[in-house]
């Protein structure tokens, strides 16, 4: 009798090879991906995560580590994400207007408003609006001025006009 080879998914670690506010971008993604599918494996393993995670610094690809201390990683990461390109301030309204809809094919409103409110978030963090437009996680108590136009731009691409004139 004759048992199924068992299947393995060999986990690679995310590599950063250039320090641009695109790559690091991607490499947060990928490395919380990767953790999260590490932290699985472990718990079916019974491995130990730390032993099995790859540094964030074995991560880094040597010349780029060369030009950056190892403690100021991850606090780099987290403030170039945050921040607007070349401390330009581009058409925020402009771009979430071309980027951002509602999905008015989803039958079910409250599902229809989760995958909106998500939607923005997801889009606030893929173009590095943090910044701008501020982070709603971690129990930080939010900034007025960011809260206001956020709510803002959510309000203007509602969809249909109908419901946007509701809101208002």
């Amino acid at each position: 009798m004759t048992t199924p080879q068992p299947i393995f998914e060999f986990i690679r670690a995310p590599q950063l090879t250039v320090w641009s506010q695109a790559a690091l971008i991607q490499f947060k993604r990928d490395r919380a991906q990767y953790e999260k599918k590490i932290e699985a494996r472990c718990a079916v393993t019974n491995e130990n995560k730390a032993n099995v995670l790859v540094s964030i610094k074995a991560s880094v690809e040597t010349i780029v580590l060369d030009h950056l201390a190892h403690a100021d990683i991850e606090a780099g990461i987290e403030r170039k994400c945050g921040t607007i390109l070349n401390s330009h301030v581009p058409d925020v309204m402009g771009m979430f207007k071309e980027w951002f809809n509602m999905d008015l094919h989803v039958q079910d409103i409250e599902a229809r408003v989760s995958k909106y409110f998500v939607d923005f978030g997801r889009l606030v963090k893929e173009k590095g609006f943090i910044g701008v437009l501020g982070n709603n996680e971690g129990g930080q108590a939010p900034d007025r001025q960011k809260m206001k136009l956020r709510c803002r731009i959510m309000v203007e691409n509602l969809s249909p006009t109908v419901l946007q004139v509701d809101v208002k």
